[in-house]
C-alpha cells in the first residue's frame, strides 16, 4: 500500500500544461463576458433585430399599380395609375403597434439577462465552493501525511501499536481520494462557468476573489417597494402598452382605405365624327377618379375585441409576475439572513472550538493520553466544519443573488 503514495502524489500535483491553463476570474469579469458572449443572450439579441425589422415593414407603403389596354370600338389606347391613400392613421397605428412590440422584445433581452446573470453568479459561486473545498481537503491530506510520519516513528520506538500506523495509513489514502475527487469537482465547476461565458472548454477557470454579499442588507420592505423596477415586471407592463396599441391599430384598420386612380385615354382617328377637318387628331381623355372601402360588413370588431382580450391577459401576467417577483424576493431575503446568522455562528465559535480541539487532542497523543482515533475523528471534525463554513458563505452568496434576480438588478 506504501508504493502507492508515489503515484498518488504525482496524482495531485497539476503538471505544467494544466497550470498553463488556468485561468483565474473575477465575478465582474464573468459578468462581463457572459453578457458579451452568453449564448442565450446573443439569441436574445438577434429576436431585437427582428423586431426592428417588423417596425420598418409596418411603416411600408403599398406599391402603386398601373395598366395599360386597348379595345376596338373605344380608345385606341389607354392607360390607369392607382395610387393607395393611406391617410387615415392606419400606417402610423401599425408603426406604432410594431414599435410597442420591439419595446417589449427589448425587455425580453433584459429579462434573460437577468436570468443568466442569476446562473453566471450562481456557476462563480459554484466554482469557488468547489475550490475551497479542494482547499480543505489537501489541508486535510497534509495534516494526514504529517500524522503518519508521527505514528510511524512512535510506532518505531515501540510507544504506539503497529495497528495505529495501518489506520493512519488507511486515513491517509482516503484523505488522498477526497483530494482527487474535489479536484475533479473543480474542473467539472469550471466548464459549466465557461458555459455562461460563452467558453466551450471552462475546465481552466478558477475563481478569483471573494463572493459578492453586503455586510448590512436594505431591510426587505425597502427591497419590497422596487420590485416595479424589475425586468420581469416591466416586461409584462411593456406587452399591456404593446396590446393597448394593437386595438388602436385594428380600429384604425376599420377606416376605409382609399385608392386614387389617373388614366389617359388615346381615341382611333377613325372614331372622329364625319365633318371633322382632314389635319384634325383624335382628343386625349383624361380621367381620375377616387376609390375607398366601405366597412359594412366587416369593422373588425372581433379583431378588435381579440386584441382587447390579450391586454387581459398581459394585465393579469403583471399582477401574477408581482406576485411571485414578491415571493422570490421575500424568500431570498430570508434565506440571506439564516445564511448569515449560521455563518457567523460556525466563523466565530464552531471553527474555533473544531481548531482547538484538534490541537489538543493531537498534543494529548503525543504525550501518550489520547487514543489515535480520537485525533483523527477531531481532524476530520476540523475539516469538515472548515467545509461547512464554506458551504454557509456560498449560501449566503447565493441567497444574495436571487435577492438581485428578483429585483432584476442589470
Amino acid at each position: 500500500m506504501r508504493a502507492l503514495l508515489p503515484a498518488l502524489v504525482a496524482s495531485l500535483l497539476p503538471t505544467t500544461a494544466s497550470a498553463q491553463a488556468e485561468r483565474r476570474v473575477t465575478l465582474d469579469e464573468v459578468l462581463r463576458e457572459t453578457r458579451r458572449a452568453a449564448p442565450d443572450l446573443v439569441v436574445a439579441r438577434a429576436h431585437e433585430s427582428v423586431a426592428h425589422a417588423e417596425v420598418g415593414i409596418a411603416g411600408v407603403y403599398p406599391n402603386p399599380s398601373g395598366a395599360v389596354g386597348t379595345s376596338t370600338q373605344a380608345a385606341k389606347l389607354s392607360g390607369t395609375l392607382s395610387i393607395p391613400l393611406v391617410i387615415l392613421g392606419q400606417r402610423g397605428a401599425a408603426i406604432d403597434a410594431a414599435k410597442a412590440d420591439e419595446a417589449t422584445v427589448l425587455l425580453d433581452t433584459q429579462v434573460a439577462w437577468n436570468d443568466i446573470r442569476q446562473s453566471a453568479v450562481r456557476a462563480y459561486i459554484t466554482l469557488w465552493l468547489a475550490e475551497g473545498i479542494a482547499d480543505a481537503r489537501r489541508q486535510q491530506a497534509a495534516i494526514e501525511a504529517t500524522l503518519e510520519q508521527t505514528v510511524v516513528q512512535r510506532v518505531q520506538v515501540g510507544s504506539a501499536p503497529e495497528l495505529d500506523a495501518l489506520r493512519v495509513h488507511a486515513e491517509k489514502l482516503r484523505a488522498d481520494d477526497d483530494v482527487l475527487e474535489a479536484t475533479a469537482q473543480v474542473t467539472a465547476s469550471g466548464s459549466e462557468l465557461g458555459r455562461w461565458m460563452g467558453i466551450p472548454d471552462g475546465g481552466g477557470l478558477r475563481a478569483y476573489g471573494n463572493l459578492e454579499a453586503p455586510d448590512v442588507a436594505p431591510t426587505l420592505p425597502s427591497l419590497l417597494a422596487r420590485l416595479d423596477g424589475s425586468a420581469a415586471i416591466r416586461r409584462e407592463q411593456s406587452d399591456v402598452r404593446a396590446a393597448d396599441a394593437h386595438v388602436e391599430r385594428e380600429r384604425a384598420l376599420v377606416r376605409p382605405s382609399m385608392g386614387l386612380d389617373l388614366g389617359v385615354d388615346a381615341w382611333d382617328q377613325t372614331l372622329l365624327p364625319q365633318g371633322a377637318p382632314a389635319n384634325a387628331t383624335a382628343p386625349l381623355n383624361y380621367r381620375a377618379q377616387l376609390t375607398f372601402d366601405i366597412p359594412l360588413f366587416n369593422q373588425r370588431g372581433a379583431y378588435v375585441d381579440r386584441e382587447k382580450a390579450q391586454g387581459d391577459v398581459a394585465r393579469a401576467r403583471v399582477q401574477s409576475a408581482r406576485i411571485q417577483a414578491s415571493a422570490e424576493l421575500t424568500a431570498a431575503y430570508r434565506t440571506f439572513e439564516a445564511a448569515t446568522a449560521r455563518q457567523r455562528t460556525l466563523v466565530d465559535s464552531v471553527v474555533p472550538a473544531a481548531q482547538g480541539a484538534a490541537k489538543g487532542t493531537e498534543e494529548a497523543y503525543t504525550l501518550g493520553r489520547a487514543q489515535l482515533v480520537a485525533v483523527l475523528d477531531a481532524e476530520r471534525a476540523l475539516v469538515d466544519t472548515r467545509v461547512t463554513a464554506l458551504e454557509a458563505q456560498a449560501a449566503r452568496a447565493s441567497a444574495w443573488a436571487d435577492v438581485g434576480h428578483a429585483l432584476g438588478t442589470p
